[in-house]
Formats: structure tokens, C-alpha cells, sequence
């Protein structure tokens, strides 16, 4: 995700580190909790898988995703911030930080950019190898046409030759490799949203 670091800096923002994935329901839920009771009202217009609105009056205030794997946002004023301004991040800090999140400062922020987008290309590989290994196990491919079939199907769907022991066993064996492949891809993107750092994941395996 391209990012202007020096126009960051020069902002006024606060930025939150959560222990999730991206900025879904349960997270935007908590930010709703932390600002709904002080009167502000989410801007359903603004709202994105990326973005997040709020207005009270004529203040404004804007919830922005920088990252994934955890969710790393930054909020602040649209416009010149106030005390009304304040008080909002302040809300959503101590709502962050009680879930289990961090604060970063400006200069902390810069220093984790380049790791925000490490982590996303590790979950990009791994959210691809997941697909691939849950449609293994949805189905056999034929050695000889390469088409795909039932895994329980004793005929090819493609070019109708009987699937021999031999075939049987090379299907088992996938199935076996798969499920092993579902597991350790669940769990290393379990562990990049909770925010575990990138040197505890070097040594997974692939399969």
C-alpha cells in the first residue's frame, strides 16, 4: 500500500495498532462503542473497507486503514482539529489500547511502514495458499487429462478413465498435505493479525 510517510508526519493523526486482520465488523463496531455516546454520528456515505466517517455538528472526524495483518489506522481531524477533536481520538485510544491494541507515534509509524507491507505480502502468499489447499480438498485431479472431480469418484469427470490404486493413494496423499497446509496457513495468518512479528514465521514450512 503506497503511503506519503512525510505527509503523515507533518499531520496531526493518532495511529492504532489493532490485533485483527482489517477493519471488519467487530472493529468497527469498537469504534462505534467509543464515539457513539459522545454524540458522533458515522458518515454511512464515507464508510469503506478502507475508511471510516464520523460528524458531530459541524466537526468531522476520519478513520483512516494503513495497513493489515494487524490493522494499523490513523485518525484525525478532517480540517483543523479542536477540542471536540480531541477528546474523539482520545475516545478511541482508550478503547484501542483496552482491546489489546497500541498507539504509535509519528515516528514509530515510519518505522513500521515497511513491515506493514512485509506482512500483508506474507498474507497475500499465505490467503493464496489456503485457496489452493481447501480446493485440493474439495476435489481429485486427473493425472492423465488433468481435469477435476469428486474426490470420492471412481471415474475421471473429464476423459472417463477409472481411477486406479495408484491414483487413490496420490489423492490420499494430497488430501493428507492439504489439510496439514489448511492448518499452518490458518495459523500463520491468525498470527500475523494478532501482530506476531515476521521472524517468528521464517521458519514455516510450505506446502
Amino acid at each position: 500500500m503506497a503511503v506519503d510517510r512525510a505527509k503523515l508526519v507533518r499531520r496531526q493523526h493518532t495511529h492504532l495498532l489493532l490485533p485483527h486482520a482489517a477493519l471488519d465488523n467487530p472493529q468497527r463496531a469498537l469504534f462505534e462503542m467509543a464515539l457513539r455516546p459522545a454524540g458522533w454520528v458515522r458518515d454511512p456515505e464515507s464508510a469503506s473497507t478502507l475508511s471510516l466517517q464520523w460528524t458531530k455538528g459541524s466537526a468531522v472526524l476520519r478513520l483512516q486503514t494503513l495497513g493489515w495483518f494487524p490493522l494499523l489506522v490513523t485518525v484525525g481531524a478532517v480540517g483543523k482539529a479542536a477540542t471536540v477533536h480531541r477528546d474523539a481520538v482520545a475516545r478511541l485510544t482508550s478503547a484501542v489500547l483496552g482491546s489489546g491494541g497500541k498507539s504509535f507515534t509519528d515516528q514509530q509509524l515510519v518505522e513500521y511502514l515497511p513491515q506493514a507491507q512485509l506482512r500483508w505480502q506474507r498474507a497475500l502468499m499465505e490467503r493464496q495458499r489456503l485457496a489452493h489447499a481447501e480446493r485440493m480438498l474439495q476435489a481429485r485431479r486427473c493425472s492423465y487429462c488433468g481435469a477435476w472431480s469428486d474426490p470420492s469418484a471412481t471415474h475421471c469427470a473429464g476423459c472417463r478413465r477409472r481411477f486406479t490404486s495408484a491414483d487413490d493413494a496420490e489423492r490420499d496423499a494430497g488430501l493428507d498435505n492439504a489439510s496439514a497446509t489448511v492448518a499452518e496457513a490458518e495459523s500463520i495468518l491468525s498470527e500475523l493479525a494478532r501482530g506476531v512479528v515476521l521472524e517468528r514465521l521464517d521458519g514455516a514450512r510450505h506446502g
